[in-house]
């Protein structure tokens, strides 16, 4: 069930939000039906006992009366929500899962799956560290929830790091620097992973931003662990200080890499996104075709070659994904831009499997695409001169 059809939306990670399936936010003013809602909604399906309860969000020996009276309080909080929302017995009270949607619990299942679709919507579901600034005041309560919260955000980590991983692989550095970014936001104290972003943007053409990336990192081993960078970071500083003295300011990451000619095939039938790309390409010193459907982009395929493609999924005649699949098929290895206006993290996933060079959300903006279609034809361009092409 998709969580719009759900009676309660119930979302833990970052702010503590609880909504109806309207979207309505569900009225909570008092601290303790608040943290109620949370700890059942983190023991998803679990009946909690009334002195469990009792315990954690009350004064010892508090009277069975005071913990239904919570519950009571809680209930009518959530009529707008339905009245299945809450199960009660004679023992305890839990939330009915058929109906509440919680994000944690959510998360917690994808993360012990290994597909990339399972991977995206896990790290996209993390908006935040578990009820990010959230207090009762209730010590019993605030402590267990500081101990769940250090739980999952090393399940976060985790899900993560496998998620830079994928990217890496595929080679979709804009990707994997935002991932590595969220990584460093959660737990900056991790060179490799300052490390991996620093050869990302080198990869890039962004020394300037490398450097950046070494001297905070550099400031946070000192700061929060008082030693100094490793013999393996040091090098690659050696490497952005040669790549800076090399590139002359401004830096030319906008610029087409290559002094030929590089010819481009737009297919995109959205004729504001094909004017907004062709003018972003041609600008940068690009040659562009542009065409509006699959079937015109085959032919123009047929008839020149291309260094790359820049795709729209979502075309009419054959989608993005099928045209790649013929290219394939026909074995032209053109490398592809996938672009989509399409929400979530399927489009990307079946984009990265296909074996697409990067993908982009729109609007399509200037400071994105540039430098991924530098960096994508700066590989072709080294791996055709190792293969002596």
């Amino acid at each position: 069930m998709s969580p719009e059809m759900h009676l309660l939306n119930i979302r833990l990670f970052g702010e503590f939000s609880a909504t109806d399936r309207r979207g309505h936010a569900i009225s909570l003013t008092n601290k303790r039906a608040q943290a109620l809602l949370i700890y059942l909604a983190i023991g998803m399906g679990q009946e909690t006992a009334w002195s469990e309860i009792a315990q954690l969000l009350f004064a010892p020996n508090e009277p069975e009366e005071s913990v239904r009276q919570l519950v009571n309080e809680l209930l009518y909080a959530l009529r707008f929500a339905g009245p299945d929302a809450v199960v009660e017995t004679q023992s305890g009270v839990r939330l009915n899962d058929d109906v509440v949607s919680v994000d944690l619990q959510r998360f917690a299942t994808l993360v012990e799956q290994t597909s990339l679709t399972d991977v995206h919507e896990a790290a996209d579901l993390y908006h935040g560290n578990l009820l990010a600034g959230f207090l009762t005041g209730i010590a019993a309560f605030d402590d267990w929830v500081a101990s769940q919260r250090v739980a999952w955000w090393r399940a976060a980590v985790g899900i993560l790091g496998r998620l830079l991983l994928i990217q890496i692989k595929a080679g979709w550095w804009e990707n994997a620097v935002e991932t590595a970014g969220r990584l460093l936001s959660l737990d900056p104290s991790q060179e490799v992973v300052h490390r991996t972003l620093m050869r990302l943007q080198l990869e890039q053409g962004r020394p300037d931003a490398a450097l950046r990336r070494y001297q905070e990192c550099a400031e946070i081993l000192r700061r929060e662990f008082a030693r100094t960078p490793s013999p393996e970071t040091e090098r690659l500083h050696e490497d952005i200080m040669e790549v800076l003295d090399r590139t002359p300011a401004p830096r030319e990451a906008f610029l087409k890499p290559v002094d030929r000619p590089v010819l481009v095939l737009v297919v995109e039938d959205d004729l504001v996104s094909s004017a907004l790309v062709e003018g972003f390409l041609t600008e940068a010193g690009y040659e562009v075709v542009a065409v509006a459907d699959g079937a015109d982009a085959l032919l123009e395929l047929g008839r020149r070659e291309f260094d790359l493609l820049v795709l729209d999924i979502n075309i009419p005649t054959l989608s993005g994904l099928r045209l790649f699949e013929i290219m394939i098929e026909k074995g032209i290895d053109t490398p592809a831009i996938f672009i989509t206006g399409i929400p979530g993290p399927e489009v990307e996933t079946r984009s990265l499997e296909a074996g697409a060079a990067d993908f982009l959300r729109k609007p399509i903006r200037k400071e994105a695409l540039l430098p991924r279609v530098r960096t994508i034809l700066q590989r072709r361009e080294r791996t055709r001169s190792i293969g002596g092409v």
